[in-house]
């Protein structure tokens, strides 16, 4: 890591562009993660294989995680950013060409490679420019704008429909506008030295809870964006209803970001990452009796997606606190690689589970998880000396 002083403007300046980029990246995602298991099932294709379609996309997440600093350090931050647009777009423009669940494997692991790489290059971005005394409430108002941004992904869905090229023209478009915010950077990005081999396990023993969350954040978000739609749909809700619920959980991780980063500047966040996974599981809990009821529906699946959206912005912030210098990059790093391998082993798992108990069994897997979770939360992160460069 090049450490180079940058202004106050500088700074805003940098968190403008990553956090515009990433977000406008997010509503692309949001799309096309629900758009393509909804086109999967269309064509009556299994559960098992779609979701093993969605893993291979999270495998491609571990992949960009770790080549996103090679190729920041070597090609530069906003290069590199501009590149995996760019590769984006030829991935997107590759599905309708090729509608076939076995093509679809190669053209969405490139894909997931090309955005996992601009969100941890973005993550970095931002952690390293946002003061340590507003680094929860940064990191709340960019969770905010991403967040809203993937929560609209399944709404373009309803404008486009699931069939033909339009789904996948507007999601080409999208993904082009998230270059225009890159040139507000204008000193404001970060110079980065290329990271050569992590120590995972050093980087866990310094913040296990901190890491091992965007593992359950990443069965959180792989099962409800693959198969909430379908959960909804086999407990009786029509299409729109069933991608509202997921729209709705979305939400919730929206509107959560901008309080839980002000609460975690305030209080112990450790304890924040007990209370999350245990208000999910109690809303999982809630969910097959809520199904039946709206009045009881809409606001279990909101304080559904508070919990999710929560434990990613702790975990972020935790971050911050844990690691100094280029470890930074490295835990960034290393959360990626962890995202990816629980989006993998996420829906994998839920295919199965689904077909073996239906409608539940999805969930019932992120549950397990969340309950594993536990007591790495609880007793994990006890007096964890700060890492330094």
């Amino acid at each position: 890591m090049a450490e180079v002083a940058i202004s106050r403007a500088e700074r805003w300046r940098g968190v403008a562009a990553a956090t515009g980029c990433i977000s406008i990246v997010g509503l692309m995602t949001g799309l096309v993660w629900p758009l393509l298991a909804l086109r999967l099932d269309a064509q009556g294709v299994p559960s098992r294989l779609i979701g093993l379609n969605s893993s291979v996309h999270a495998l491609a997440i571990v992949a960009g995680s770790l080549i996103a600093p090679r190729l920041v350090g070597r090609l530069g931050l906003v290069n590199t950013l501009y590149a995996c647009i760019a590769a984006a777009v030829a991935a997107l423009l590759l599905l309708p060409l090729f509608p076939n669940v076995y093509a679809w494997f190669p053209i969405r692991f490139a894909l997931g490679a090309a955005t996992s790489t601009i969100f941890v290059a973005g993550e970095t971005w931002i952690i390293h420019v946002a003061p340590p005394e507003r680094r929860g409430r940064i990191v709340g108002i960019f969770g905010f704008v991403w967040a809203a941004c993937f929560a609209a992904g399944p709404l373009v869905i309803g404008l486009t429909g699931i069939a033909g090229w339009t789904p996948f023209v507007v999601a080409v478009g999208i993904a082009l506008l998230g270059a225009l915010p890159l040139p507000l950077a204008q000193g404001g990005a970060i110079s980065l030295a290329p990271v050569g081999r992590i120590d995972i396990r050093r980087l866990i023993r310094a913040g296990p809870a901190t890491l091992l969350a965007v593992f359950l954040l990443a069965v959180f978000d792989s099962v409800n964006d693959s198969f909430l739609p379908l959960y909804g749909l086999r407990s009786g809700l029509g299409e729109p209803a069933a991608v509202t619920v997921l729209t709705v959980v979305l939400a919730g991780t929206t509107v959560v970001q901008v309080p839980i980063g002000w609460l975690a500047d305030h209080v112990d966040r450790r304890r924040l990452l007990i209370a999350i996974p245990m208000g999910s599981v109690l809303m999982l809990a809630l969910l097959p009796f809520a199904i039946a009821s709206p009045w009881l529906l809409w606001p279990v699946a909101l304080l559904y997606g508070c919990t999710i959206g929560s434990l990613w912005a702790v975990s972020l912030i935790l971050v911050g606190e844990r690691y100094r210098g280029a470890d930074v990059a490295a835990a960034n790093m290393a959360r990626g690689v962890l995202y990816g391998l629980g989006a993998f082993a996420g829906p994998a798992l839920a295919g199965f589970a689904f077909e073996l108990w239906m409608p539940h069994g999805a969930l019932a897997v992120i549950a397990l998880v969340a309950l594993l979770f536990l007591p790495v939360a609880v007793f994990g992160e006890r007096d964890r000396p700060q890492m330094q460069a």
